[in-house]
């Protein structure tokens, strides 16, 4: 994963990386997470990793935990959505979705 940032591998294949890095217990804590800042991210990454990196963060400048997932969910990274409800699990109240949405995301997210 490392590598595919320093190299700046296409965008499909950082995400797909991550989201499988991101799948493994050990990786979801804050210190494993934090282990992947680098000065080194452009464009779609910077983007991704910004998201990432803020459910490490509590600055006033990070996007919500509502955003966040928002986002996981926009790009299909659905390791990224279960910790953005494992850290915050209120925010699946405030998602509003219906019933059978409710399901198929929860059965997707685990």
């Amino acid at each position: 994963l490392q590598t595919a940032c320093r190299c700046r591998a296409p965008f499909e294949v950082t995400a797909l990386m991550l989201n499988t890095w991101l799948s493994y217990r050990e990786n979801r804590t804050k210190t494993a997470i934090i282990s992947l800042q680098g000065d080194n991210f452009t464009g779609d990454d910077k983007v991704l990793f910004s998201h990432l990196f803020a459910l490490c963060n509590n600055d006033a400048d990070s996007p919500s935990p509502n955003e966040i997932l928002d986002y996981f969910a926009h790009i299909e990274m659905w390791s990224g959505a279960t910790l953005v409800l494992e850290r915050h699990p209120t925010v699946i109240k405030t998602v509003g979705l219906n019933t059978k949405v409710m399901a198929d995301l929860l059965s997707k997210v685990g």
